[in-house]
């Protein structure tokens, strides 16, 4: 009987412990993990993996109305997210000759700066390299150098609505410019749409 009586004392003793080691660790654990780990916890990548598949675009600025598409996929075992684009705008008032646009896109993760970069190959010969700045469901991407277009500078402003929409607006400079205008605007929709989608 005295036996019993020790080995529920015991018991009732171990179990208090544990119940106070469960409630314990976890909150030191959380007040000496580093401030790197919460960090890297971040996925650099969140908003813009939304953008895999095809799309189809309203194009509007200084040249004028048009339609494009674009597609983007990961590549290279996901290190890079690859996009390819081509829009057309017809002969209008602000384009009379009309224009057809094509460009190739590669967002990459820079480990040593730690942000994404996208990198811009243009049909007309002009290459874009800009760092990406990611807030929420915002990319802004501003350029750092550009080849064959000395003294251009251009920003690219992703906002990202859904997995279904999101808004492309692009910015340049000219040479001697100092400000950065609008030059297009352009409204992204999945496609296709899913059916249930309005």
């Amino acid at each position: 009987m005295l036996k019993m009586r020790w080995m529920q004392s015991e018991f009732k003793l171990l179990a208090a412990m544990l119940a106070f080691f469960a409630c314990s660790f976890p909150a030191r654990a959380q007040q000496g993990a580093p401030p790197s780990e919460a960090k890297q916890a971040v996925d650099p990548w969140a908003p813009v993996k939304l953008l895999a598949g095809s799309w189809e675009g309203a194009i509007d600025g200084k040249l004028g109305r048009g339609k494009g598409v674009r597609r983007y996929e990961f590549i290279l075992n996901g290190r890079y997210l690859l996009s390819r684009h081509i829009s057309v705008r017809l002969p209008q008032e602000k384009s009379p000759q009309g224009d057809q646009h094509e460009e190739l896109g590669v967002f990459s993760f820079d480990s040593q700066r730690k942000m994404l970069v996208y990198r811009e190959f243009m049909n007309e010969g002009v290459v874009v390299r800009s760092p990406c700045k990611v807030e929420g469901m915002q990319v802004v991407c501003t350029s750092e150098a550009v080849e064959s277009g000395s003294g251009i500078r251009a920003r690219l402003t992703l906002q990202i609505q859904d997995r279904y929409r999101f808004t492309e607006k692009y910015e340049i400079a000219w040479p001697g410019q100092e400000e950065l205008e609008l030059y297009f605007t352009n409204h992204w929709t999945r496609a296709p749409l899913p059916k249930d989608w309005d």
